[in-house]
């Protein structure tokens, strides 16, 4: 058990972000809230406020908070290898 500080987490979260908010803008979907992008993009969102709240409460809830952010991170990375880079998709 380790404490993680809040901003490690929170730049995590918001690569998460940016990954998923690229990815969201290649596919163009007919629906887009039905995609996994999209509700990546509002779990990260989420979990930057609940990480900037609760961090600093106990050090293995710091530590779940960075295991979800790589894990989200790892999650967009292997998603965006299925995806020809700057094509774009209907």
């Amino acid at each position: 058990m380790f404490f993680v500080p809040t901003w490690i987490t929170n730049v995590l979260f918001l690569g998460t972000f940016y990954v998923a908010c690229f990815q969201h803008v290649q596919l163009k979907r007919r629906n887009p809230v039905t995609n996994l992008q999209f509700v990546i993009m509002a779990l990260s969102l989420l979990m930057i406020l609940i990480t900037a709240l609760y961090n600093r409460t106990n050090a293995w809830l710091s530590d779940g908070f960075l295991v979800a952010s790589v894990a989200g991170l790892v999650l967009m990375f292997r998603q965006n290898r299925y995806l020809l880079p700057m094509k774009t998709y209907e």
